[in-house]
């Protein structure tokens, strides 16, 4: 499934598939030379904040819509997962979502910020979930090409240094048939625009996505503030 050709920072030609796995439990599929700027800069931010959002970010989502749970529910409810399937959350973070997945299935995880997959590490030995972690970034996904049976990223697509890359990428080591799922917060930012008053503008987000995708939905959820976007690739 790993695709070393695909590690950056490696030659195509060099033998090893990753760099060595860390005490923490978690594979490198990247070198911080090779990196976006934009994701070095994401990465440094998130390894500052890894050890507290977990918890801050329980305190959010409880205080704003409810519940962690509940939250999260919003957007993993939407995935179809059978036991056996590949399933691979990009931005995994503190590893949250991958226990209230259906069991049976292999999970993968890769994020950015080593600080977090160490946080992620820790969390599911806690919880009993298994899953293979991986430090890699959105834009050069470490695998081969329709791999998973299941792939989607909650929260955090408007920070990647390429977020247009991370969709292709996405929809790249999907396989034909699979669901994917891309949720973030919506824009809600002033802007000029020259849409005349009552035309409607297309999200940002679906103007990512390439010709030809299945059954695209789109909605904003959690009182207006979060996108969830599914589809299908052919």
């Amino acid at each position: 499934m790993i695709d070393r050709a695909r590690i950056q920072g490696n030659a195509q030609s060099e033998p090893h598939t990753l760099l060595p796995r860390t005490e923490d439990g978690f594979l490198h599929a990247v070198r911080p030379q090779g990196m976006e700027l934009a994701n070095v800069r994401a990465m440094a931010l998130n390894n500052k904040i890894a050890r507290f959002y977990a918890r801050l970010h329980r305190w959010y989502v409880k205080m704003r819509f409810g519940g962690d749970i509940q939250y999260r529910w919003t957007f993993l409810s939407h995935l179809s997962i059978q036991r056996g399937d590949h399933v691979l959350e990009v931005s995994v973070g503190t590893g949250a979502n991958l226990p209230i997945l259906p069991a049976g299935a292999s999970l993968y995880g890769i994020d950015l910020s080593p600080a977090m997959l160490r946080e992620a590490a820790r969390h599911l030995k806690e919880w009993g979930t298994e899953a293979e972690l991986i430090h890699a970034e959105a834009e050069h996904l470490p695998f081969r090409s329709d791999s998973f049976d299941c792939v989607y990223h909650i929260d955090g697509l408007s920070e990647f240094g390429d977020p247009a890359r991370a969709v292709q990428e996405m929809i790249r080591v999907a396989k034909s048939g699979t669901r994917i799922l891309i949720a973030d917060e919506t824009q809600r930012r002033p802007r000029i625009s020259l849409a005349k008053s009552g035309e409607l503008t297309q999200p940002e987000v679906l103007r990512l996505l390439p010709e030809g995708m299945i059954d695209v939905r789109y909605e904003e959820v959690c009182k207006g503030t979060m996108y969830r976007l599914t589809f299908i690739k052919p």
